[in-house]
């Protein structure tokens, strides 16, 4: 069962709980897209593999054109690549952008510090070390993503058969 969003006093959502619950209620849509995707298991699941890829990676927006352009050299399912690109969000977003600069500030040690207020000034020199994190964290992502959605696709072929 799936609650829904607060109301004020006057049965209007406020604008915050609409937010969130809309955020929500896309999540949920697009993992259903993915789960009941047509196509063998890998294909669905490589689909993800790259969607979650450029999710993660800050390609701030053309992750679909990304994806398209992949779909010319390779077979994956092209719906499940841009429903999973949803795992960026304005709610995940910064995180994803923090840690990929903390994985590579591992690699290049640098005195910047990531400001989550004004990142965006400090892009010039911060530029290489979150191309490196984020490069590191989309791949892992991806070999995650790519094995859970192959596996849960795997599991609801089977239990449709039992």
């Amino acid at each position: 069962m799936t609650s829904k969003p607060k109301t004020t006093g006057s049965g209007k959502r406020s604008r915050r709980t609409h937010f969130f619950y809309n955020i929500y209620r896309r999540a949920r849509i697009n993992l259903l897209k993915i789960y009941h995707a047509r196509g063998s298991a890998h294909e669905i699941a490589l689909g993800a593999a790259i969607g979650v890829f450029w999710g993660v990676f800050p390609t701030f927006g053309l992750s679909t054109l990304l994806t398209l352009f992949l779909s010319r050299f390779m077979r994956f399912n092209i719906i499940v690549a841009i429903s999973a690109a949803f795992v960026s969000n304005p709610l995940t977003s910064p995180f994803l952008l923090w840690i990929s600069y903390t994985v590579g500030d591992w690699f290049v040690h640098t005195d910047q510090a990531f400001d989550f207020q004004h990142w965006y000034r400090d892009i010039p020199q911060m530029s290489y070390t979150l191309f490196l994190g984020a490069t590191l964290v989309s791949a892992v992502s991806a070999v995650v993503g790519y094995y859970a959605t192959y596996y849960a696709i795997l599991n609801r072929k089977h239990s449709r058969r039992h």
